[in-house]
């Protein structure tokens, strides 16, 4: 319990300390690879999966201060999935065919209902957290415990939310990037967000050690037997992986904060009566 409040505490003080930030803060000057000429990471970033008629954004320009700690870390992420990671998840997809590892994969996103319950309602998504409600009872008996998404069939669509976004809705900006080792690409805000996130996942308050970080250990193993080869393919696709992995967590990170400020800004317009059709 002592180690929990440690992890809370930790996020407390990143969250109110760390210095509040608006949505341009993400066009920070980026500092420039060791070795590398400092107008080659001002080149827009070409997304490798982007479909040929739908171009790229261009790469947000974001402070890595501790860029050789962090390249560090991403050489040791490489290798621990190269070395472990992906014969673990060969050997473990030989074991369990892929239908049976899609059903454990729900299973887990089942058990995240927590997070998203606490981080729509902080959002004020309230109809959001009344439908991840549904959907979670439904799986959880009709889907037999998520191993299936009988809610998804019946068009019951999920409304995922974390703390990072939760944040970021607020016009908390990402902050400095960070690629911890073990759980990879993040930044200010989302360290806080996972840390926050995880004191809600109930594997914290379930066993000892061996539930807290073997389960989400079993759960990484699961998810990348699902998508061996993507990496790879992410890896062959960029000329510098780290600067293309940064440059894609941020996209990810601030679309997902945009999609859920357009959902907001589009529930206040439903709630005006003349946009409903009332005198």
């Amino acid at each position: 319990m002592k180690s929990l409040k440690s992890v809370c505490l930790t996020a407390c003080l990143v969250v109110f300390l760390w210095p509040a930030q608006s949505a341009e803060s993400l066009a920070a000057q980026d500092s420039p690879p060791a070795g590398r000429a400092a107008d080659e990471n001002e080149k827009p970033f070409r997304d490798p999966f982007a479909s040929e008629g739908q171009p790229a954004k261009a790469q947000r320009k974001i402070k890595d201060p501790l860029q050789p700690m962090n390249r560090a870390f991403f050489h040791f992420n490489d290798k621990l999935y190269f070395w472990v990671l992906k014969p673990a998840g060969k050997g473990y997809s030989k074991v369990l065919p892929r239908p049976a590892r899609t059903c454990v994969g729900r299973f887990f996103g089942n058990v995240n209902y927590p997070v998203r319950l606490v981080n729509n309602l902080l959002q004020a998504k309230f109809k959001a957290a009344g439908i991840e409600t549904g959907r979670f009872v439904i799986n959880s008996t009709v889907g037999v415990g998520g191993l299936f998404d009988p809610a998804k069939r019946w068009q019951i669509e999920a409304h995922p939310a974390n703390f990072d976004q939760t944040l970021g809705l607020y016009s908390l900006g990402p902050g400095i990037y960070f690629d911890w080792p073990l759980f990879g690409p993040s930044s200010a805000r989302g360290t806080a967000g996972l840390a926050a996130d995880g004191m809600l996942s109930p594997w914290a308050y379930i066993g000892g050690g061996g539930v807290v970080y073997g389960v989400p250990a079993y759960r990484e193993l699961n998810s990348a037997s699902l998508g061996l080869g993507e990496y790879e393919s992410f890896k062959k696709a960029t000329l510098d992986p780290y600067v293309a992995m940064r440059s894609a967590y941020y996209e990810s990170r601030a679309e997902a904060v945009e999609k859920s400020r357009a959902r907001n800004d589009a529930q206040k317009v439903a709630s005006i009566p003349c946009a409903r059709g009332g005198d």
